[in-house]
């Protein structure tokens, strides 16, 4: 069994700022429009109509560069690898974020919100993908500005944040080896061993036999691959590979169906309407955020010993409860005329108890999913299209977001119980559990071929290659 190094350990934490990136990117916007400043410097009434289709329109045109980003990000990792697309895509996301928080018009911010959109979601592609393919079996799935009186740092502050990891995850990439699988998809196996070789090693095993265990089992299964469809074309073309590209596809858009980017996005606009005044909108998503957070800690610590499909029924049904509280206390204690205080805090703990589920239990684990269950040759695309997909949903909920939240209230978010609905039946009958497994392995869920018929002939094959070559050096 190939051991997780401290160095792969390093390396993973550095990749991860990606998605800590596009994560923070995503959600900062949402305390920018909860500053009083963000209304007043680009002379927007938020009582009326006008700005909320302003908004929507904002965070649509972010969502849709992202479209962009992850449809681009997949193929050109495959051409000029996954470590350098991360840094190209980094190096975007800084200079989208630093101009947003720089706009002098709300028509700049949309074009450069375009931009860092793009850079974001690449990185929500090729993050899963590295991640998936660098490290082990046993461990794939781990990895107070209100008060400034200075209102227009209020809302450029957050924004101006995101910059910061961005350029972290640039910095970082002069340290980070590139992935092996697309080393030895480029025929530079020689590299592809030496990096195996590092990220995988264990003091333990001084002949490192378990990595060159895992490395020929990775070497056998990708030639083979490398006979197989590959491209966008080939995923849409071949039975099995459609197969995946569902199920990767489908709990992205199942994690956009729970309504959760409009609580988040919206939040501040729904604490209002919840009776929440002054700073305590802003309070209340810091601490929906740091629950999120949490959550999403937790998952991290726990997800390789309870599993994804675990994780992801549970996210799901717990979501599904926490919205039916939740549309249950505003149908009937919140929009009425005399609105309770106790049914308005209750559907304040709704939320909460929403984001717990969410960040817990299916944040990190539908884009693990997404991305292991795909063949090295098509995983980039494949990745690609599940991220389309997402930041496709996005678009779908968050462009009329503002005007239904404000509008038709509680109703909103029936559409998204009744999907959530719709998305636990589609995992329980249709995922299949991946734990466990290397990336070559799930490759028998999908009636493919594992290439092991020669297994233990290639593991000597390349043990005697190797030493030999070590010696002669």
């Amino acid at each position: 069994m190939a051991k997780t190094s401290t160095y792969n350990i390093a390396v993973g934490m550095i990749v991860a700022l990606g998605s800590f990136s596009y994560g923070f990117g995503f959600a900062t916007f949402a305390t920018s429009i909860g500053q009083p400043g963000f209304y007043a410097y680009f002379a927007l009434d938020p009582t009326t109509p006008y700005t909320n289709s302003i908004l929507g329109a904002v965070n649509a045109l972010f969502f849709l560069g992202a479209c962009v980003g992850a449809l681009a990000g997949g193929p050109l990792s495959d051409h000029i690898g996954r470590r350098h697309t991360i840094l190209a895509a980094a190096l975007i996301a800084f200079v989208g974020g630093a101009l947003a928080a720089g706009s002098v018009h709300i028509a700049m911010l949309i074009v450069v919100r375009i931009l860092q959109g793009c850079g974001l979601g690449a990185l929500a592609t090729l993050t899963p993908v590295y991640l998936s393919e660098a490290s082990t079996k046993e461990k794939r799935g781990m990895y107070g500005c209100f008060y400034s009186k200075n209102l227009t740092f209020g809302w450029r502050g957050p924004i101006a944040f995101t910059c910061i990891p961005c350029l972290l995850l640039a910095i970082g990439c002069i340290w980070v080896p590139e992935s092996p699988r697309y080393l030895l998809m480029k025929d530079r196996s020689d590299e592809a061993w030496r990096n195996v070789q590092r990220l995988h090693h264990d003091a333990a095993d001084p002949t490192d036999s378990a990595a060159h265990e895992e490395f020929a089992q990775m070497r056998a299964q990708i030639a083979f691959e490398r006979t197989q469809p590959s491209g966008y074309w080939g995923i849409l073309t071949t039975r099995s590979y459609r197969k995946r590209a569902f199920l990767s596809c489908f709990v992205q858009f199942a994690a956009n169906n729970t309504g959760g980017l409009v609580i988040n996005y919206y939040s501040v606009i729904i604490y209002g309407d919840l009776g929440l005044t002054g700073s305590l909108p802003l309070l209340m998503y810091a601490i929906y955020t740091l629950i999120g957070a949490l959550g999403n800690l937790c998952g991290l610590l726990t997800i390789d010993k309870t599993g994804r499909r675990f994780a992801l029924l549970t996210g799901f049904s717990g979501c599904l409860v926490a919205l039916v509280l939740e549309i249950a206390m505003l149908g009937k204690y919140v929009t009425v005329a005399v609105p309770n205080p106790a049914g308005e805090k209750v559907a304040v703990l709704a939320l909460m108890f929403f984001v717990f589920f969410y960040g817990f239990f299916i944040d990190a684990a539908s884009f693990i999913y997404s991305s292991e269950i795909y063949p090295t040759n098509i995983r980039a695309r494949g990745m690609a299209l599940a991220t389309f997909t997402y930041f496709a949903a996005c678009v779908t909920y968050v462009t009329p977001g503002a005007t239904a939240v404000a509008t038709i209230g509680w109703r909103y978010f029936i559409i998204f119980a009744c999907l959530t609905v719709v998305s636990v039946v589609v995992i329980y009958f249709f995922y299949p559990e991946t734990k466990q497994k290397s990336l070559e392995e799930l490759a028998a869920y999908f009636g493919e071929t594992v290439v092991d018929d020669t297994y233990e002939k290639d593991v000597e094959r390349e043990k005697g290659g190797i030493e030999h070559s070590e010696m002669a050096g």
